[in-house]
């Protein structure tokens, strides 16, 4: 399995939630689990204020993760997102193996 990582700082917490809320409102998350073989998915907000945003992924393989990459949806919402961008820094992608993992 692989976690797929992508940090966008951006330049307030109000450009964040601006950000956490194109994502819900155009179910972003969901519609890549649906049009995968995406495991989970994640959004998350850093709490100290900074405005960092960190989107995650799991994906069974790599291949899983290239079908989102390759989906013509997938880039559906570049040009909003890219808008509301605007300022921020975004962190390259990467890609993580995941070695082992629990849960409760």
């Amino acid at each position: 399995m692989i976690r797929t990582v992508l940090t966008l700082r951006s330049t307030s917490e109000a450009q964040a939630e601006s950000i956490v809320q194109l994502y819900r409102a155009e179910q972003i998350l969901q519609e890549s689990l649906d049009l995968t073989r995406a495991l989970a998915s994640e959004i998350s907000v850093a709490t100290d204020g900074s405005g960092e945003v960190l989107v995650t992924a799991v994906w069974p393989d790599g291949a899983a993760y290239q079908e989102w990459i390759d989906h013509p949806n997938r880039g559906r919402m570049a040009p909003e997102l890219e808008a509301l961008l605007e300022g921020a820094e975004v962190g390259i992608g990467k890609i993580f193996r995941i070695d082992h993992s629990v849960t409760k």
